[in-house]
């Protein structure tokens, strides 16, 4: 089990350039992957987005691609002969449509820091292309390792709060076995106050009983929620595609808490399922981040 959320960065280098490859996801019910990289790069990106999306399933993308000049030389600087020529020229230009007296000095280049850059437009593209794939693929390694790992707490913590919840409810089925009887007891209560006496039908009173019984019994319930709670474990362990279903189990197990709150007259195990409902709502946020 992977988590929505993961970072992942990498490095690598062609000519005299250096990559950089930043891979950060949010929580998205679908898959959406944005790209952010030079211009340049456009040409790219359906070869790009595609090994991303071979790779994740769910998940709000933004991958983060950069090119830098690395150093050249000892000293750090390079200088790019192609841009020198252009702006020169440019400068040239300039000084004859204004009319401009004196030399273009080495003073007025030394003002375009882009002289002293490599052109990345030099690169050979199909070099290129093979070096941000190798980039892209391991920061996509690295933030699924993370997701991974994410994975594994979400994991140990939903199953920590599932134990919490079944042990609830035992004490709540434990509780819940004298419900029945102070239901009945209260009954013969009232029913002698009402007869003053008299006689009691006692098939009757079997047929109230039943209905007692019906209506407080809340071993059904608990018995389904146990089911849902090892449906849910079981799910756990699975590899992909989780987050739907084990939405789909909390919300069975929601069902099941509302109809025992509903049914019970006791003000203690009123107050555990609410325990339970608080329980089941920490898990359904930690299901919003399972991919």
């Amino acid at each position: 089990m992977r988590s929505m959320t993961g970072y992942g960065k990498s490095q690598s280098t062609i000519g005299a350039f250096e990559i950089t490859v930043e891979i950060k996801s949010v929580n998205n019910r679908y898959i959406d992957v944005m790209f952010k990289m030079p211009a340049s790069f456009s040409s790219f990106e359906p070869s790009l987005r595609k090994i991303v999306k071979d790779k994740i399933n769910r998940g709000k993308v933004s991958i983060f691609i950069d090119l830098q000049e690395a150093a050249t030389s000892q000293n750090g600087v390079s200088l790019n002969e192609i841009k020198l020529q252009k702006r020169f020229n440019t400068l040239k230009n300039i000084k004859e449509k204004l009319n401009i007296k004196g030399d273009i000095e080495l003073a007025h280049l030394l003002h375009f820091d882009e002289l002293f850059e490599e052109d990345a437009s030099a690169l050979d593209q199909v070099a290129l292309n093979k070096q941000l794939i190798t980039a892209v693929k391991d920061a996509l390694n690295i933030f699924d390792a993370m997701r991974a790992k994410e994975g594994q707490h979400l994991i140990k913590d939903m199953n920590e709060r599932l134990e919490i919840i079944d042990g609830i409810l035992k004490d709540v089925k434990q509780k819940s076995a004298g419900t029945v009887r102070e239901e009945f007891d209260k009954m013969m209560k009232r029913l002698n106050e009402l007869m003053e006496g008299n006689k009691i039908d006692k098939e009757r009173l079997e047929q109230e009983v039943a209905l007692i019984s019906d209506k407080v019994d809340i071993t059904e319930e608990i018995t389904r929620f146990a089911s849902h709670i090892g449906q849910f474990k079981h799910t756990l362990k699975k590899e992909t595609e989780l987050g739907k279903k084990l939405t789909f189990i909390l919300q069975e197990m929601h069902r099941e808490a509302n109809t025992i709150n509903s049914k019970t007259t006791d003000v203690d195990i009123s107050h555990k399922i609410i325990q339970v409902k608080e329980e089941i709502e920490k898990i359904r946020e930690q299901t919003q981040n399972i991919e």
